[in-house]
């Protein structure tokens, strides 16, 4: 089978969910597939191999073995692009790429490869997803983000990029589509395409879990000091709040699952937020936990009470704004450990993408 390429439209439209639900599906049907991320600028070693986070997160979830099947051809950290400008190397890197691919498809009936970024990302050295698409002889799958204008003006001009480059596109995925607008936004998306002469091959609703960070990584994100709650940073957080009014106001603004954003010498703001859990629906935490914001010291005694609600409580030196504005710009990738994001990946793939098309699309002639 011909591999295949998937790609975005733009950075964080959902490419590596979407690889991790078509992994699954294609195993499920008794193939066996290899994955590979050849260019990427997050990386870190393992087992002695440089492997990019998400080729890591793949490797964990099917049971890699061997992970120098995983191995990252072209590592970019900040600073390498700029050298390499200035001493053009596009066949060595390519021929790097070449090598891995062809280390992964001597094992696997399938491979599928990841880009990085959008369609163009990589030009620079020559090494572009549409380039690359092309040398490998794969076939191009594009995800959009959702919408209906935008979405498909987006696509058009991947597709034509992909053109110039001879890359063969086999359809797009429209994802993250609000559930409320579902069927309106396929149904135009759906013959939008089919105008431009552009196979849909799936439209997937946006999911609020895959979106849901846990308190463990938005301790990673933000820093500062764990002050309660170590044993409960699987909470998921699933809205923000910034809680600089006074608590009877702050209150009717928590729902489920919410993470408080408070001025670390507001105790009554703390205080309600651990009544509001106690209060809240038994099946799922009203608050995720808390950020104590300005390094302002906390009533000891009120505190003291955080762990007896199994409340993650973070105390950060930075203000109120400048530590929200961390969070809300940090797109929260799905970690190896996390089961129940990586769960929510393989059932939308199964549920609303055409895996077989794709598949029968992947077939030699």
């Amino acid at each position: 089978m011909r591999p295949l390429y998937i790609m975005g439209t733009e950075r964080n439209v959902g490419k590596t969910t979407m690889s991790l639900g078509l992994l699954h599906a294609f195993r499920h049907r008794g193939l066996r597939v290899g994955y590979l991320k050849p260019l990427g600028q997050r990386f870190g070693e393992t087992q002695g191999h440089v492997l990019h986070d998400d080729a890591r997160l793949v490797a964990s979830c099917f049971g890699v073995r061997d992970v120098a099947q995983a191995d990252i051809a072209v590592a970019l950290p900040s600073g390498r692009v700029e050298r390499e400008v200035f001493n053009p190397r596009r066949a060595e890197l390519l021929g790097r790429v070449m090598e891995a691919y062809e280390k992964v498809s001597a094992h696997n009936d399938l491979v599928v490869i990841e880009g990085m970024g959008h369609v163009a990302m990589g030009g620079c050295l020559g090494l572009s997803a549409g380039d690359v698409c092309r040398e490998m002889g794969a076939k191009a799958l594009l995800i959009s983000g959702g919408g209906v204008g935008k979405a498909i003006d987006e696509i058009f001009l991947c597709a034509t990029f992909l053109a110039s480059r001879q890359a063969d596109l086999i359809g797009v995925i429209v994802n993250k589509v609000w559930p409320q607008k579902f069927t309106k936004v396929k149904q135009a998306t759906t013959r939008g395409l089919e105008n431009l002469g552009i196979r849909s091959l799936g439209t997937v609703p946006y999911e609020e879990q895959l979106a849901a960070p846990t308190m463990g990584q938005v301790f990673e994100c933000v820093g500062g000091q764990l002050v309660g709650g170590r044993n409960h940073l699987d909470h998921r957080v699933k809205h923000t709040i910034i809680a600089a009014m006074q608590s009877s106001h702050m209150i009717h603004h928590i729902k489920g699952s919410t993470l408080v954003i408070t001025p670390g010498d507001r105790s009554d703001n703390i205080l309600a937020c651990m009544r509001a859990h106690m209060l809240g629906d038994p099946t799922e935490q009203a608050v995720s936990g808390l950020i104590l914001t300005g390094d302002f010291p906390s009533d000891p005694q009120v505190l003291g009470q955080v762990e007896e609600f199994h409340l993650p409580v973070i105390s950060v030196k930075e203000d109120t704004f400048t530590a929200a504005n961390k969070i809300i710009n940090t797109v929260f990738k799905i970690q190896p450990g996390d089961r129940e994001r990586i769960q929510w990946a393989v059932c939308l793939a199964a549920e609303y993408v055409d895996v077989d098309a794709i598949l029968e699309s992947l077939k030699e002639p």
